[in-house]
């Protein structure tokens, strides 16, 4: 199966590194892309993986698909906003035996271009914390990838697997998909505001802010048919204490990049709003970042 990720950011980067030991990897970075620089360096000297294990890779790159070989993976690591127009650029040079393969944080994306091309699409929720340290230098902690139980699944399981990812495949992706979302709903937004590390938001003076944030995602959840263990989420409060990288939303507020905001927070209060739930917190850390997006 030809393999190719689009997104050079630090997850695009990441997994072109750590799949590329065992299959043919082709990374696409956006002509405009942000990390230009990182680009280069991929491109003249490989990836350099740091954090839970030092490796050096050499992939295959390109700014522009231009042919799309029969049956391929096709892995979309851009943003959950750029995904629409990934698909739409797609559809002169993808045939229909291709399977993609949605990675982004938040909930909506699939929705959102179910209808845009016939293929496939698997979605994915990972555990994969990723950041660039220096151009071509990504920091990891490596991590899981849960899959949704589509025709191809196996298939793709199988590559996650030998790429040294805990992997599974679930019937229950929504319950995955709200899980996950339960816990950028504070660490995200949180990390963004304060300007803190993701460690930091296991200190216990933060501890009623961060449960706060949760209790209310957890009534929405709840009124969208879906049980999210609240003592799972505590539990990785605690868990988030041995991670020094700077979430994903706080790298690209700094960056001066939109953010995955409205496919989180702007989700959860979306939703709420159609149940007739009070998210107060929520709406404070939404209004909160969009500020720092626009003025930050």
């Amino acid at each position: 199966m030809n393999i190719i990720i689009i997104g050079a950011g630090a997850i695009g980067t990441f997994l072109a590194a750590a799949i590329s030991r065992e299959y043919d990897v082709t990374l696409v970075g956006k002509k405009e892309h942000h990390h230009r620089d990182h680009f280069k360096v991929i491109q003249n000297q490989g990836i350099l993986l740091s954090g839970f294990q030092t490796l050096m890779s050499k992939v295959l790159t390109t700014r522009e698909l231009k042919k799309i070989p029969d049956n391929s993976l096709i892995i979309v690591a851009t943003k959950a906003y750029d995904v629409k127009t990934v698909f739409e650029d797609l559809k002169s040079i993808v045939k229909n035996d291709s399977v993609f393969m949605l990675i982004q944080n938040g909930i909506g994306v699939k929705e959102e271009v179910k209808g845009i091309l016939p293929n496939e699409i698997i979605r994915a929720v990972t555990g994969i914390g990723a950041e660039i340290i220096r151009p071509g230098e990504v920091r990891t902690s490596w991590g899981k990838v849960v899959l949704d139980n589509t025709k191809s699944a196996e298939k793709v399981y199988e590559i996650f697997t030998n790429s040294q990812f805990s992997t599974r495949i679930t019937d229950n992706i929504l319950h995955e998909e709200w899980l996950k979302l339960t816990i950028n709903s504070f660490v995200n937004p949180l990390t963004t505001l304060l300007q803190i590390r993701t460690n930091m938001l296991s200190k216990p003076e933060l501890r009623n802010l961060v449960e706060k944030v949760i209790d209310e995602v957890i009534a929405v959840a709840e009124k969208e048919g879906i049980s999210v263990d609240r003592n799972k989420v505590i539990k990785t409060i605690d868990r988030l204490s041995k991670y020094q990288n700077y979430s994903s939303m706080y790298q690209d507020v700094k960056r001066g990049k939109k953010t995955e905001l409205d496919y989180i927070t702007g989700a959860i209060i979306q939703r709420a709003k159609k149940h007739g739930i009070s998210v107060p917190m929520n709406e404070f850390l939404y209004d909160s970042i969009h500020f720092l997006e626009k003025y930050g």
